[in-house]
């Protein structure tokens, strides 16, 4: 295994340890951009946890990171950091929520970690190597799945989203489902939980290591105007992630 990914993959387990222990104390809360755009004490702490445990590791790193307690960010070796992706759900379900940790050098994808913290599920994907739950290789996807044979987890029905109704969208795949973690319902795909998952304002550190693994097991990804790529800054775009390029376009055409 790749050296770097198995030092983070320990990293990543030992802060989300940190995490249920700062469970047990009070946590403080705040709110950001809106009032159900939450961030807390422990994402902070976490984030500061991750970061500084990188920078005493390895030198000459740079950053993009949600809770910005860090401020540098350059092409070269760069983590893409979300301490705690699904905030609300750490908040008030104490469940479904996870750390992710991306790491690119020069734009390419090396490897992506994302760990369920409560359901102990590491999702670890390497590129050239393949991804892996819990140490367990996962399979390639189905490539041959359509829309109508499929599950859809995300914001589906937001408003404006899609040029059809909710009543409209129904019809067009088996089911929906909504787990309130990016990164997870990525993860979820790469795991054949269900095929797709669509946002209309993700930012890069909600998924940057989730689709690493998505991609390891032949999955892809829309997000803005790029396919399979990112935009390393922080403006929220619309996000689409599938198990295979046929779902994706599907969903697509449906925007």
């Amino acid at each position: 295994m790749n050296k770097k990914a198995e030092f983070t993959i320990n990293l990543v387990r030992e802060a989300g340890e940190r995490i249920k222990d700062m469970m047990k104390e009070d946590i403080n809360i705040s709110l950001k951009s809106s009032r159900s755009d939450f961030v807390t004490n422990v994402d902070k702490q976490t984030e500061v946890f991750l970061v500084s445990g990188i920078k005493e590791a390895y030198s000459n790193q740079n950053f993009l990171t949600e809770e910005k307690t860090v401020e540098t960010m350059g092409q070269d070796h760069l983590w893409i950091i979300d301490p705690i992706d699904g905030t609300t759900n750490f908040i008030y379900q104490k469940q479904n929520f996870s750390i992710s940790v991306g790491y690119y050098h020069k734009g390419a994808p090396v490897f992506g970690i994302v760990y369920d913290v409560m359901a102990d599920e590491m999702f670890v994907g390497i590129v050239g190597e393949g991804a892996y739950l819990n140490n367990i290789k996962l399979p390639m996807l189905d490539q041959s799945i359509l829309l109508k044979d499929s599950i859809v987890s995300g914001d589906v029905y937001r408003p404006g989203l899609f040029s059809l109704t909710p009543e409209e969208l129904k019809p067009l795949f088996i089911t929906h489902r909504f787990l309130g973690s990016g990164a997870l319902e990525v993860c979820h795909i790469a795991a054949g939980r269900w095929q797709s998952y669509v946002f209309p304002s993700l930012k890069v550190w909600d998924f940057a290591a989730a689709v690493i693994i998505l991609q390891c097991v032949g999955g892809t990804y829309h997000f803005g105007d790029l396919e399979d790529g990112l935009y390393f800054d922080n403006e929220p775009r619309v996000f689409i992630a599938a198990s295979n390029q046929n779902i994706k376009e599907s969903l697509k055409a449906l925007l």
